[in-house]
């Protein structure tokens, strides 16, 4: 095994046993029951919902997604009624309709996140400063690359 094979499969590895650490996601068994698009879907709502702090308009998932209003109204309908996702006005505008996620699945991820937090906090606490910074440093130039290379591919 090469350097470059070896990194790559340490990166998966990380990536499976912090799922592993925090695998009460059984719980949602919602989640056997949906696609890859429909998740890509939820994770688009939950991360825009957190940069915005409030449900969003279906135009910006759409743009996010890279679909038409029509494909992610359908999709959003379909996890609206699995009960993934929900529909709100939007309190001070009547006229629009939030998206976010049920209450219970959006406090579940931020307890994952919260969880993944503390343990990349409690790994990066054995590193002196400068493995701290270059740790960093590496990652994000790592995802910049890759994400670049997805860009590059159109995913």
């Amino acid at each position: 095994m090469n350097d470059s094979e070896e990194l790559w499969r340490n990166l998966f590895g990380i990536s499976e046993n912090m799922r592993l650490i925090y695998s009460d996601s059984r719980k949602f068994s919602m989640f056997y029951q949906v696609t890859v698009s429909q998740l890509k879907m939820v994770r688009t709502v939950y991360e825009l919902t957190c940069a915005a702090g409030t449900g969003v308009a279906l135009k910006s998932v759409a743009q996010k997604l890279g679909t038409t209003a029509a494909a992610a109204s359908e999709m959003v309908d379909v996890l609206v009624r699995k009960k993934i996702l929900e529909r709100k006005q939007d309190s001070e505008d009547r006229r629009q309709v939030r998206i976010q996620l049920v209450s219970e699945l959006f406090e579940h991820f931020k307890r994952i996140e919260e969880n993944f937090t503390d343990i990349t906090a409690e790994f990066t606490a054995t590193l002196s400063p400068e493995e701290q910074a270059m740790f960093k440093s590496c990652s994000e130039k790592f995802n910049a690359f890759v994400s670049s290379r997805a860009t590059e591919l159109g995913k």
